[in-house]
Order: C-alpha cells, then sequence, then structure tokens
C-alpha cells in the first residue's frame, strides 16, 4: 500500500471535522465550567447573549440583538425572535431568566433579571457594572435550554449554536450540524473532540490526517509541526499568563514576605527562552500586556536570590523550609510542559531554601478540584482571557468573592476588591483604566501569586480545512468551517 494511499485512508471524511485534544473537558454545562477544554466544546454548543467581534474591539449582537443602559446599573436586553434551543424549548424572556437565575446559584452573578416582554429582559444589577457585556459575552454565560437546568438530562446541554451535542464519554465528545442554526446551517455535518495520549500522539495524529485541527500544541512541538508539508501553523499573542500560586491561606505563604521571596526566586528571561522556545514573554503583573489597562510602569520583576533570602529570614525562615509543588502532567495552553516547569521551579525555589517536594495529580480534573478547594501549599496554575476586559481577568484571580471558584490562591484584600469594584462603576473607559494599573501596583506589593510568563498560543490546522474562526480569547469556532484538498 502506497504512502499516499494510507494517509488518504487515515484522513477524516470530508463533512467531518477532528479536534485533537490532550485532555478531556471538566464539564459540558456552561455554568459550571471554568476550564479552557470545556469552553473549547461549549463555544460550538451555547451562544451568550452578546458576543464580542473577533478582534475583541467591541461587542455585536448573538442571541440579544440589542441592548441599552442609562447608568450601567439596569440593562435592557432585546431577544432575538425565532431561536430555538437544540431540545426543542424557545429561547425567549422565560428561559433568559432561568439562565441568569441559575447563573447566580453557580457562578454568583450579582443581577435580577426579569420580564419586559416576550422577548425583551430587564437586567438589574446589585451595583452598576461597565463590564456587565464583557462578563455576559464568555462562554461560561452562554444560554442553554431551561429543560436541561438542574436537571439530568441525557446529553448534559443543549444550546441554541451551530452544532448539537449528541454523545460525550472519556476521550470523545462528537457534535453533528444544527440545520436550523439561525446563522444558517454550518457546512460541516459533524465535529468530533478527540483525546489524544500527550503531545506525540497528538504531532503524529495531526501528521496522518486523523486530526484536522488543534489549539493544543505544545512548545515541543512546534518546530515539527512547521516542517509537515500538510499542516499550517498559525501564532497569536496570548491573553494569557502561568503563576506559581501559594496558597494565601496556609503558612508560611499567608506572609507577603515570602510570597515576595518567592517572587525574586524565578530568573523569567531564562524559563521563557529554556521552557518555551522563546515563544513567550516574561510576566510581572497579573494582567497580560495585549489588554488595555495594563501597567507599563510596574516594576520589573527580576531574579534577585540574595534579596529572597533576606526577606524569607525577616519572615522567620532563615533556613528557608519544606513545602510540597502540586503538579500535574496535564497540558494547557499556558501550560505546555507542566512537569518540565515544576521541575525547573522546584530547582529554583531550593536556591533560596525552600524545599517543595513534587506532589503529582491523577488528571486535570483532581487537580483543578484540589486547587479550588485550597487542597494544596503551591501549585502552577494560570488563566487565559475570556474577553478583553481586564475586569473578568482581575476578579477573576484576586477578589475576593471569587476564592472558592476562579481566585484559587484564596487572595483577600479589601483594597483590591474595592479597586475592582469602582472600576466596575465606572462607565469612563480612562478611569477604569488608571484604577486598574493601581490594582496592578498592589498586586505587586502583596504578591498574592508569581507571574512567570505569557506564553504564545499556536494553532495547528490540516490545509484542507478552511474557515475556522479564532477569537482574540483563542477559542475556535467551526460554524463557517470546511474541508477542502
Amino acid at each position: 500500500m502506497s504512502a499516499l494511499l494510507l494517509l488518504a485512508l487515515l484522513a477524516t471524511p470530508p463533512d467531518t471535522l477532528v479536534v485533537g485534544l490532550t485532555t478531556d473537558p471538566v464539564s459540558l454545562d456552561p455554568h459550571r465550567a471554568t476550564d479552557l477544554v470545556s469552553a473549547a466544546v461549549v463555544a460550538n454548543v451555547c451562544e451568550p447573549l452578546v458576543r464580542y467581534r473577533a478582534d475583541g474591539s467591541r461587542p455585536e449582537a448573538a442571541l440579544a440583538t440589542s441592548w441599552a443602559t442609562s447608568d450601567s446599573r439596569t440593562w435592557t436586553f432585546t431577544l432575538r425572535q425565532g431561536v430555538r434551543f437544540h431540545d426543542g424549548a424557545p429561547l425567549d424572556a422565560e428561559a433568559v431568566i432561568a439562565n441568569l437565575e441559575n447563573l447566580k446559584r453557580s457562578r454568583g452573578f450579582t443581577g435580577t433579571a426579569a420580564r419586559a416582554g416576550p422577548f425583551v429582559v430587564t437586567v438589574t444589577l446589585d451595583q452598576p457594572n461597565a463590564a456587565l457585556l464583557a462578563t455576559l459575552s464568555q462562554t461560561f454565560y452562554a444560554m442553554q435550554s431551561p429543560r436541561v437546568i438542574g436537571a439530568r438530562p441525557t446529553v448534559p446541554v443543549a444550546g441554541t449554536g451551530p452544532f448539537r451535542l449528541v454523545s460525550a464519554r472519556a476521550g470523545r465528545i462528537e457534535l453533528t450540524a444544527n440545520p436550523q442554526y439561525w446563522g444558517g446551517a454550518p457546512r460541516l455535518g459533524r465535529v468530533v473532540f478527540r483525546r489524544l495520549a500527550d503531545q506525540p500522539s497528538l504531532v503524529a495524529a495531526l501528521t496522518a490526517g486523523e486530526v484536522d485541527v488543534t489549539s493544543a500544541v505544545g512548545q515541543d512541538s512546534v518546530g515539527l509541526l512547521r516542517d509537515q508539508p500538510g499542516v499550517t501553523l498559525d501564532s497569536q499573542t496570548g491573553l494569557n499568563i502561568a503563576f506559581l500560586c501559594p496558597n494565601n491561606e496556609r503558612p508560611p505563604f499567608d506572609d507577603r514576605r515570602v510570597r515576595q521571596a518567592l517572587a525574586r526566586a524565578v530568573d523569567r528571561p531564562a524559563l521563557v527562552h529554556d521552557a518555551l522556545g522563546g515563544h513567550g514573554l516574561p510576566a510581572r503583573n497579573p494582567l497580560p500586556p495585549g489588554l488595555w489597562g495594563y501597567a507599563a510602569r510596574t516594576k520589573e520583576l527580576v531574579v534577585d536570590r540574595s534579596a529572597a533570602r533576606r526577606l524569607l529570614a525577616q519572615a522567620g525562615y532563615p533556613d528557608g523550609f519544606d513545602t510540597t509543588l502540586l503538579t500535574v502532567d496535564s497540558t494547557r495552553p499556558y501550560l505546555p510542559s507542566p512537569l518540565r516547569l515544576a521541575a525547573r521551579l522546584h530547582d529554583e525555589l531550593a536556591e533560596i531554601g525552600v524545599r517543595a517536594r513534587l506532589e503529582q495529580a491523577r488528571s486535570w480534573k483532581e487537580y483543578l478540584e484540589r486547587a479550588t478547594r485550597g487542597d494544596y501549599a503551591l501549585a502552577l496554575l494560570g488563566w487565559q482571557a475570556d474577553t478583553t476586559d481586564p475586569n473578568d481577568f482581575l476578579s477573576a484571580l484576586l477578589a475576593s468573592d471569587s476564592v472558592g471558584s476562579t481566585n484559587r490562591s484564596r487572595y483577600r484584600s479589601p483594597r483590591m476588591d474595592s479597586l475592582l469594584k469602582q472600576a466596575r462603576q465606572h462607565a469612563d473607559h480612562r478611569e477604569r483604566a488608571s484604577l486598574y494599573r493601581t490594582a496592578q501596583e498592589l498586586f505587586q506589593s502583596d504578591m498574592p501569586w508569581v507571574p512567570l510568563y505569557h506564553v504564545s498560543l499556536f494553532t495547528a490546522f490540516r490545509r484542507s480545512v478552511h474557515g475556522v474562526s479564532v477569537d482574540s480569547t483563542g477559542l475556535l469556532r467551526y460554524d463557517k468551517a470546511w474541508k477542502q484538498e
């Protein structure tokens, strides 16, 4: 059998797009998911009220065709008519209210929704929030059928999107086209999300034509894929951050001098060069530099191990201390080589007397659950922007009311909470940016977690794949995609 014939047999059917993953999603319920893999699937099944343009520049209509507010506290949304969820339930005011009530329970959404007409919903927030449209644009705030909310259906989610979820099991998720999609029926018949064992398996499957597209490209795979004649590799500056996360509630990390010592132990430029192959930038703020409101005048975080040892001595640890560093062998866009990164940080921390025993979780789900409930001392974590508004980045990682969900450092600061609250209440863009810069200065003082780097993101396609949309946050949509050699 010729090599060309073998590749033809291995290649996926022309109406089926296979998306390569290296880990399973944590949840396909958009209101309970918190991870990027879950978002990558759900974004093609469920839709939000508002969507941002692919370049992140401004909001545009999705399930809501228009919106209005005079004070950033009371908002009115007019819904798209004639839309049905995949299980037949209508998209109307009652469905949106049911979703927002569920988001109150699952994500702490601080607003009350009321029916102002069959297809008009008024949302009154507890406090003014200029970032509401950005928040509602997230996949995690997408609308799902009221029939599945609080129920245990055979299929875990029913949205209004271009594809329907038909099956989900470990290692494989299948979507089929929604011919009644309000935006026009997709050209693809199926989208299959397939989990591969590791990066070498993913590269091999992509090269052989068993996988059509993936955004789970590790830094070590970039060079290999660039040399493949049938593969196109796209890159974008990532709106992300990777960080070393101490549990701020657990001694000795409840002392900011200890956290400052950790920050001075890490050689970030060497980390970017060695661990990322140069595909990234050293980090010093909790925001990536591509987001508006980034504080360009804060201090660079340079390695200074003498200063780190002095800080530990001042905190009462002249001989250092023993601790644990939680990690997992599961790649994320911001953690392309987590075990290698953990080993490197282990060695760098040892240079200042912090003796961190590596502790490996069995799966990403277990890892995330442990980090969320604070069952760790040190952990490697990260964040990918869900929107281009700094609020959804900073509030998720630093606000006290996000402890127990996305604020896994368990950092609590009344001053930080006040700054973030003020920024949400100001409609003026310049004033919000100024408040966010002040918040980043406070972050550098408190150092609730240690910024490491911002990694470049890569998406690999078979050259037969066309029309895949990659938005500013790195999510891929397939409603306009097709395959043609």
